[in-house]
């Protein structure tokens, strides 16, 4: 499946209303054609969607009426020397030890996914996300009826699902862009955890971790061991997405995170479709114009302008990109391999020398002070400001202090990789029913992470471990110029004098200019709508914020951002 959404009863055998139903099947997707894929039981519905892209089905049912259904792909073992296993054959394996209650059998799996299990004789329904957690699953449990969603949109749409505004989780998405720990905007709504499972039986909830990050690591295995074993992890999660298939679709930017997975495409034999989007005359679009020409490689330049900069992977311009490129194919696109995840995964960006020191001597409000300043205050109202600028640091305590390790610098990694990377890709997952995309995330693969996470911090810090791994690449990835990260290892390729680098000034003053009247025109729409959140946001700040910005004498684009987060989810609270 691509999409799932459902609810359990939790009154023993009392059935879920029709309005519910209707309303469950009127929101798994806003494309009117799609074809819902449903399955019931007594007190228990799921409608899906499945786009196709991993031409295989996503729900298994037996003859007793037990039902196994997964988003995404979960890549059991046993598939890895067979080139056509695909998931129907691992919902043939998890089917039957999901029934007996064997919820073991998920940390066998590598893949990007969410599902559910739902036994026929126990009325039963268990909910699970692998290991990290990125295929968002989120629920709601009322009085009576629980209900479950890959997408927060369809419980935003349900009148029955009382969405109460949570001050805590809207002052951290202001701050981080994103909800810690289970929360989201709203009060009762919440996102499975990294490793999580929900069972809900007999009218009670009760959530475990099947699997964690921390615990004890790795100091024993010699540097290039390590090394060799995060590049054989990596290159097996690249063939066990891509198994038998010739041709691939993949992003090319001009970073070393889609570099490595077109590289390891391309060893592997595929015929590799990229696409880069850039702005012209940046580093971004030359080193990948450089690395496709290296490696032989199709390769499409897609122009970020005004138009599209602020819509995440260019998504309109890729569909058609894909459409034109694989028109041949009946009209069925490849999935997209995509290199999220392995900056933060693999690089450790983020994770600063301060912090890793602060975290090392187990000063947790330190580190914390180093990593974020709160909510931005200035257009909050001064009555309110104290009770919420904490709040995102008290949020960034509590997970740090529910993380076990004895190495301070990789107990933060974890909460970014459970906190960070988990959501990182939630606003994807949100929209694929539009947007019509799936990707092939080896980064987020939990065997290649098990590689990397169970060792100790230091050496992975600031790209070092990620340069002597790109060494291991047979096709000279690390001959050609990178655009590296401020303070991590730096790149002493020859480089094009004059080219834009993406943490300076990466676009023209005249896109800047388009940006800001954007923001202005978006904090004047907040000012004159009747729902505004005046309680927490000052009306005469906000207002300044807007004239200065339209004007062009301060750039206050990060303040009305702000005034927007509180403002979005105070207008949907109710």
């Amino acid at each position: 499946m691509t999409i799932f959404t459902g609810a359990i009863s939790l009154r023993p055998n009392h059935a879920l209303s029709d309005d519910l139903l209707a309303a469950l099947r009127a929101n798994v997707s806003r494309k009117p054609d799609d074809q819902r894929i449903e399955a019931s039981g007594t007190g228990f519905f799921v409608t899906s969607v499945d786009i196709g892209a991993f031409g295989a089905p996503g729900m298994l049912r037996d003859d007793s009426g037990n039902i196994t259904l997964v988003a995404g792909e979960p890549l059991l073992p046993e598939g890895e020397s067979n080139d056509r296993w695909n998931r129907a054959d691992d919902l043939a394996v998890l089917h039957p030890r999901l029934a007996t209650g064997d919820t073991g059998v998920l940390q066998r799996c590598r893949g990007t996914y969410c599902g559910l299990h739902f036994s026929a004789a126990s009325g039963a329904l268990t909910l699970f996300v692998d290991r990290v957690g990125v295929r968002p699953l989120y629920l709601w449990v009322g009085k009576d009826v629980a209900v479950f969603s890959t997408a927060l949109r369809v419980l935003e749409a349900l009148p029955m699902v009382r969405k109460e505004f949570d001050l805590r989780g809207v002052a951290e998405i202001t701050t981080f862009g994103f909800p810690l720990s289970d929360r989201t905007a709203y009060l009762g709504i919440n996102m499975l955890k990294s490793g999580q499972l929900v069972r809900i039986a007999g009218g009670q909830v009760t959530r475990a971790l099947y699997a964690r990050w921390d615990g004890k690591l790795d100091t024993s295995t010699p540097h290039q061991q390590t090394v060799e074993r995060a590049y054989a992890e990596f290159i097996k999660a690249i063939r066990r997405r891509h198994r038998d298939h010739k041709v691939a679709a993949a992003f090319l930017s001009g970073g070393l995170d889609s570099r490595v997975i077109v590289g390891g495409l391309h060893a592997n034999g595929s015929d590799v479709y990229t696409v880069n989007y850039a702005p012209d005359g940046s580093q971004d679009q030359v080193f990948a114009a450089l690395v496709a020409k290296q490696l032989g490689i199709h390769y499409t330049q897609i122009e970020t302008n005004a138009d599209n900069v602020s819509q995440g992977y260019r998504k309109d311009a890729v569909n058609r990109w894909l459409k034109e490129t694989f028109a041949g194919s009946g009209g069925q696109s490849p999935l997209v391999w995509s290199g999220d995840g392995g900056s933060v995964g693999l690089g450790h960006v983020y994770l600063t020398r301060a912090i890793a020191d602060a975290m090392q001597r187990g000063d947790l409000e330190q580190a914390i002070s180093f990593f974020t300043t709160g909510v931005a205050g200035g257009v909050i109202k001064r009555k309110m400001r104290s009770a919420v600028s904490g709040l995102p640091m008290q949020g960034v305590k509590e997970e740090l202090q529910q993380i076990e390790s004895a190495d301070g610098g990789r107990r933060f990694h974890i909460f970014l990789m459970q906190n960070d990377q988990r959501r990182h890709l939630a606003r994807h997952f949100e929209d694929i029913d539009l947007e019509r995309i799936e990707f092939q995330l080896p980064f987020f693969d939990a065997d290649f992470l098990e590689s990397v996470m169970r060792l100790p911090n230091e050496p992975l810090m600031f790209h070092h471990f990620y340069m002597d791994w790109l060494a291991c690449f047979p096709n000279a990835l690390n001959a050609i110029a990178w655009q590296a990260y401020p303070g991590h290892v730096p790149c002493e390729l020859p480089t094009p004098p004059g080219l834009k680098y993406q943490w300076d000034e990466y676009y023209d003053k005249k896109m800047y200019r388009q940006m800001r009247h954007a923001a202005a025109r978006q904090g004047m729409g907040m000012l004159t709508d009747a729902n505004f959140p005046g309680h927490i946001v000052s009306k005469p700040s906000l207002a300044a914020a807007v004239l200065l910005t339209r004007l062009g004498v301060r750039d206050y684009t990060y303040l009305i951002r702000t005034a927007s987060v509180f403002h979005q989810y105070w207008k949907a609270a109710r």
